[in-house]
């Protein structure tokens, strides 16, 4: 009698569930008769296309290594997204941080050729993020591809180990450029996956990502590269906006209806707002203190054209104003009991006015 062991993934880990075997990494179904099959002669006939579902072991290797990421436990961090990704191969969280823990761990470490190697490994796997990109899984990825933003943005800020020497003239010169250099290659990398992930999926979250990180890398450099990055900062504000535009037209041209039915209620309620503002000019409360700051500045005018020696007749014009002033003190409070209820009216449909404005025009 031989140990039962899965036919697919040679693991022993199998369990007994719902009467049939089941292996507890792959995933493979066996019946009882195959089962005994395999412990007698080791091994079972299995007739048409076999799908092994590994994502259960995948989800566990990514919390193993999301896990060691967290605690900078850049070897555990490589080991298990390794792991992931010869599970998944169109998994673009191992595919970048497979090779993100070794080039981070150089960091600390003075050989400069270590660091190159690293970081050569590093900038191919962001150069193939786009070829294992899937639409279908873009709600996954976009979570992971602004994790990877942020990630090289914190590395690209982050000190690190470098060289210093002292030529026969006292002069001192490091090679700390030469990361610098290693940082920019992963910025370039970056923005030719993303570039070319826009052709065939332009979302919203790409150019944001982008922005965020290329303003960080902007104020790591001097002159020509702040140029360079601030000019992809501005396309990338153009097209997010662009894009958000597009994403925001496509959601209603697929709720014809809803947008509709909006539309109605924004014209019902402009309507309204207009007629009540035109209630309001109608009401003899507000004539009459219209009438009298009319008059008001009638008078106003008419003193300031009075030259410098027509003091009596001036004075004669401020009385005149005063009282006017003490004429209008008197009608603002009708004034204002008839307004407010009508304008109550108007506050409110101009704040509902404002939330289908922003229903409208909001990423969905």
């Amino acid at each position: 009698m031989k140990a039962l062991v899965c036919e697919m993934c040679s693991s022993p880990n199998l369990i007994k569930k719902d009467g049939m075997y089941v292996c507890e990494n792959c995933g493979t179904r066996y019946t009882v008769e195959e089962a005994r099959k395999m412990m007698i002669d080791g091994t079972v006939d299995v007739q048409g296309t076999v799908k092994v579902d590994n994502s259960a072991f995948v989800q566990k290797y990514l919390a193993n290594a999301r896990r060691a990421k967290q605690k900078e436990d850049w070897e555990e961090v490589e080991k298990y997204y390794n792991m992931v990704e010869q599970n998944d191969p169109s998994n673009i969280e191992a595919i970048f941080y497979s090779a993100y823990g070794k080039a981070k761990s150089t960091l600390v470490d003075a050989d400069i050729y270590k660091r190159q190697a690293a970081f050569k490994v590093l900038k191919n796997c962001i150069s193939i993020i786009d070829d294992r990109y899937q639409v279908n899984r873009r709600a996954e990825n976009e979570i992971v591809i602004n994790n990877i933003a942020d990630d090289l943005a914190s590395m690209i800020c982050s000190e690190f180990v470098y060289t210093e020497k002292t030529n026969g003239y006292g002069f001192k010169t490091d090679n700390r450029n030469e990361t610098y250099v290693l940082f920019g290659s992963l910025i370039y990398a970056f923005k030719a996956a993303i570039d070319n992930i826009k052709k065939i999926d332009d979302q919203p979250f790409l150019h944001a990502a982008s922005i965020r990180l290329y303003r960080v890398a902007g104020l790591t450099g001097i002159g020509i590269w702040n140029q360079t990055v601030q000019r992809w900062i501005d396309e990338e504000k153009r097209e997010l906006e662009a894009s958000k535009a597009k994403a925001i037209s496509a959601y209603w041209s697929e709720h014809t209806e809803e947008k509709a039915a909006l539309d109605q209620e924004r014209e019902s309620l402009s309507a309204k707002v207009e007629n009540l503002n035109a209630e309001i000019s109608s009401l003899p409360e507000v004539k009459a203190k219209a009438q009298i700051e009319a008059k008001i500045g009638a008078l106003q005018q008419k003193k300031s054209a009075l030259g410098l020696f027509k003091g009596k007749e001036k004075k004669a014009l401020q009385e005149q104003i005063s009282l006017a002033y003490g004429d209008l003190e008197k009608v603002k409070p009708s004034r204002e009991a008839a307004v407010s209820p009508i304008q109550a009216q108007i506050d409110a449909a101009n704040a509902r006015i404002a939330e289908i404005d922003k229903e409208l025009t909001k990423e969905h």
